[in-house]
């Protein structure tokens, strides 16, 4: 057989493969358009209102780890009325487009609360706040409104000056879509890899599809239908509880959600202990946990090494700290609160994570995070050899057959992005160095291993509070002094960074994120993979002109007085820390890189354990998840503990079969309960800002 040519059995697979028209193409893109204009003046509504209405119901997405594209599973669950117009049925592939224009409205055109926030009005909002003395740099930016503009949105109420707002809604779509394009052609060149031959179960992706299976009425077995109603209405009367105990002072309060004498719990479901809690006088890392039953579900789906080495991690790490108080390590922990303890807000030396003497944060997110993308690529090497002597040769190859693009055309796109990053890099004002920094580690270094353990537990692992930018530290061993080196260099280095990765919808990871679980859901419903990285591309772009837009629109039109938005402090504050002040909650950064070294090591050597001996059961993504920045700032280990237990039990007692008849439906309906209890919430809360009760 000629290189190139076919087998007769991938011809008749290729027959198979659903293609999306070009009309239905741009139709979909339309629908994406008017449901992110929907869903961003919802979510500015509810911001207004306030409480969980802001921080914990989504119509986009939630949580700063699990991201779930809320959208997405609402479009599928609210197809099952509609479908009886249709004689009782609905297609599978009917509502795959429906889950693909909810996840590009969720990850782009509504996004999480904070990225409503953030830009374009937030940012801008900065403005007002910066000292009179720097603030006619910040006036020269392009990307920045004039100051009497931005003042407008203060008191709301009038109509917005598109020409003045233009250069930074163009700005903010631009920062978007180049890390979208970088992680897009990174999650198109490792996409056979990670979903064919790997098989990476992509929790959200797997459970979708479940529930769409139940909505279509095919689903897998005859029992799954009872046990995913079952988890849907312990998914959706759980969240009617904390609903309800938020909205109503009256309601029993029967899960404290209100907070105790000793302990308060946020709207995200963490439950925070004070210092007058025997376990914060007496534990150097106090075991803080989550009520969220979200990340249950979620996290019942990842493999059970991985949940097993996560808590296993968790608890090492809390023995080996305690042990190193009593050797004189942490002295004066006990009266930091326990946000202090993990952030290092009383000095590097006084914090379990940033501070000697393991340095757990530059540890796993230098070394961790570098590790795991080196581990990807050294594994992945004859599959990046082979793709490249595709791209190189002439004709098609087999292995071409069901991807997006051809490898070629990968690396063109890849080339592309990267050329397309740097310039607006440089358009934004960074120098050679921080755009260089800023390409390899906040680009390439961070979408792999952030994707990849997003495809395999569902999970995000970085949160700026507890992170602060250290790749820029290589650039800025100090930082300068403000008040005359007060650059878009040093500014822009560190948004980009430090907001960027703050969540899933900020910019950095998103398009990656989007990329793999669209393709991954196209995989599994045989659609024509072009097609579908084709509606995603034209998606985003409409989503994010028309969510930026909206976002300025509605601004102005409510100021800042209803609609909460970042902003009101100075441009280099940032709002939820001085960037230069964090330097003081880090380590210098060659400790950093020491401890980096050594959490490397220990990535790679968990990993080649892992591999050369069938029984070793601790993995290397269980090491990272025990103290990574998102999952410890959500307190979720006691989730995966849980999670652990149930998944364990359930192989156990009856094995895979239990685990695909009773387990993943339970999973699905958990999931889907919860997203129902968004739409019911968004909707209480809409009419809350309309009629106060």
């Amino acid at each position: 057989m000629k290189f190139g040519e076919k087998t007769a059995s991938e011809k008749v697979e290729e027959v198979k493969e659903f293609k999306i028209k070009h009309s239905l193409i741009i139709l979909l893109a339309v629908i994406v358009g008017l449901l992110s204009f929907i869903g961003t003046v919802e979510i500015a509504l509810n911001g207004s209102v306030g409480s969980a209405f802001m921080c914990r119901y989504a119509w986009g997405s939630v949580s700063k780890t699990m991201g779930i594209p809320i959208m997405s599973v609402l479009l599928v669950l609210l197809a099952y009325p509609f479908k009886f117009l249709f004689g009782g049925k609905i297609s599978i592939r009917t509502l795959i487009l429906l889950y693909m224009i909810g996840l590009v409205t969720s990850y782009y055109g509504i996004g999480h609360y904070e990225t409503f926030a953030c830009w374009p009005p937030g940012f801008s909002r900065t403005l007002l706040y910066t000292p009179d003395e720097v603030r006619p740099q910040v006036e020269a930016w392009w990307w920045m409104p004039p100051y009497e503009v931005v003042k407008l949105i203060t008191t709301g109420g009038v109509a917005t000056d598109w020409a003045a707002w233009s250069g930074s809604i163009v700005f903010w779509t631009l920062y978007m879509l180049v890390f979208y394009l970088l992680g897009s052609s990174l999650m198109l060149l490792f996409r056979r890899r990670w979903i064919d031959i790997e098989m990476i179960p992509v929790p959200y992706v797997k459970l979708t599809h479940e529930v769409i299976g139940i909505v279509a009425g095919e689903p897998r077995t005859k029992k799954a239908i009872n046990w995913f109603i079952i988890g849907l209405l312990a998914g959706f009367l759980y969240e009617f509880q904390v609903f309800m105990t938020y909205l109503f002072p009256w309601w029993p309060d029967i899960l404290a959600w209100r907070g105790t004498p000793v302990d308060s719990t946020s709207p995200q479901g963490c439950v925070c202990l004070f210092p007058t809690h025997i376990l914060s006088k007496t534990l150097v890392r106090v075991p803080h946990y989550s009520k969220n039953i979200l990340p249950y579900a979620i996290y019942y789906m990842i493999p059970l090494e991985i949940l097993f080495s996560t808590w296993f991690f968790y608890f090492l790490m809390m023995i080996l700290e305690q042990i190193a108080y009593y050797f004189g390590y942490y002295t004066g922990i006990f009266e930091l609160g326990s946000g202090c303890r993990m952030y290092g807000g009383g000095g590097p030396e006084r914090s379990y994570t940033m501070g000697p003497p393991f340095y757990w944060m530059p540890m796993i997110m230098i070394g961790g995070n570098i590790g795991l993308a080196l581990m990807i690529l050294y594994q992945s090497r004859s599959y990046l050899v082979e793709t490249v002597r595709f791209a190189v040769r002439s004709g098609k190859a087999s292995a071409e057959a069901k991807e997006p693009l051809t490898y070629r055309n990968i690396y063109l796109l890849l080339l592309f992005s990267i050329i397309f990053m740097l310039a607006f890099f440089f358009l934004a004002g960074l120098s050679i160095g921080t755009a260089i920094v800023s390409l390899t580690i906040t680009g390439f270094t961070t979408i792999i291993s952030s994707a990849y353990i997003m495809g395999l537990i569902g999970a995000g692992f970085h949160e700026v509070g507890v992170e602060l930018g250290w790749p820029l530290m290589l650039v800025w061993p100090t930082p300068p002094d403000i008040a005359t080196t007060y650059t878009s260099d040093w500014v822009m280095g560190h948004v980009f960074y430090c907001t960027g990765i703050n969540h899933l919808t900020h910019g950095v990871n998103t398009g990656a994120y989007a990329t793999l679980q669209t393709q991954a859901m196209g995989t599994l419903a045989k659609l024509r993979l072009k097609d579908v990285f084709i509606f995603t591309t034209i998606a985003t772009i409409i989503a994010l002109i028309v969510a930026h837009s909206t976002r300025v629109w509605i601004v102005n039109l409510l100021g800042t007085g209803r609609v909460p938005i970042w902003g009101g402090c100075a441009v280099n504050q940032w709002c939820w820390i001085s960037i230069d002040v964090a330097y003081k909650q880090l380590p210098p950064i060659g400790t950093q890189l020491s401890a980096g070294l050594v959490g490397f090591i220990i990535i790679m050597a968990l990993h080649l354990l892992r591999t050369r001996f069938v029984w070793w059961p601790l993995h290397p993504i269980g090491f990272i998840m025990s103290t990574a920045p998102a999952i410890a700032h959500m307190r979720e280990w006691n989730c995966f503990f849980g999670a652990w237990i149930a998944k364990y039990l359930t192989l156990r007692i009856g094995g895979s079969k239990a685990y695909e008849e009773y387990g993943i439906p339970i999973a699905g309906g958990l999931m889907a309960g919860y997203v129902l209890s968004n739409l019911v919430a968004y909707i209480v809360g809409t009419i809350k800002f309309f009629v106060a009760f």
